[in-house]
């Protein structure tokens, strides 16, 4: 009767712990949109200095390539129906090295984990025959440096590049490729705004 009892129990527990376990972000948008306030990175600079900003929040360029992006509280629910305490934040081009993709063209969106700096993350990774739309959103980790003036894109121990200039329509499809990563290297962005407290670069007088 004991062992009954208990197997009942975990029987009704398991459809709860599912729902817990399900990531916010399982519901983004299959392709991406467009939305506005992101053609000049100035404007971009200004409104974000008047909010008070997390620490993910703000403009980051691509180091391998130079495209500039924004990360920003999305603030409609076209990611998805979140709970109204989850905290999901759009990653949307500013400026990217591919003039074919629009600036606003939202790349992606993450959502804190309980890892300070460790981020869940549904970042498109395909782009359509139109040249325009990025489609496939697929599974991966954005992480803080300890002094957060660079973040990490990775997928189960695999670096990420982006590859703007291999997306013709019927030549590739991946707007990433994997590249095996060295201990202690950092592939993805540097912070352009806030500026970060230790610069990225060295400034000589």
């Amino acid at each position: 009767m004991l062992l009954t009892l208990l197997l009942s129990a975990l029987f009704l527990c398991a459809p709860a712990a599912k729902r817990i376990e399900k990531s916010v972000l399982e519901n983004v948008p299959g392709r991406s949109q467009v939305v506005s306030g992101y053609s000049k990175p100035d404007s971009v600079a200004d409104r974000l200095a008047q909010m008070p900003l997390h620490a993910v929040e703000g403009l980051w360029r691509f180091a391998s390539e130079g495209s500039l992006m924004a990360i920003e509280r999305n603030s409609d629910r076209a990611a998805g129906e979140y709970e109204a305490e989850t905290t999901v934040y759009r990653m949307v081009i500013v400026r990217a090295a591919d003039m074919a993709l629009r600036p606003g063209t939202v790349m992606g969106y993450l959502t804190p984990t309980a890892k300070r700096g460790v981020y869940d993350a549904r970042i498109y990774t395909s782009r359509l025959d139109n040249g325009t739309t990025l489609h496939a959103p697929k599974k991966f980790t954005v992480t803080l440096t300890d002094d957060d003036s660079r973040i990490s894109i990775s997928d189960y121990g695999s670096s990420l590049r982006f590859n703007w200039w291999r997306l013709l329509p019927y030549m590739y499809r991946y707007l990433f490729t994997r590249q095996e990563k060295n201990p202690g290297a950092i592939q993805g962005c540097l912070r352009v705004f806030p500026a970060p407290s230790i610069p990225s670069e060295p400034r000589y007088l």
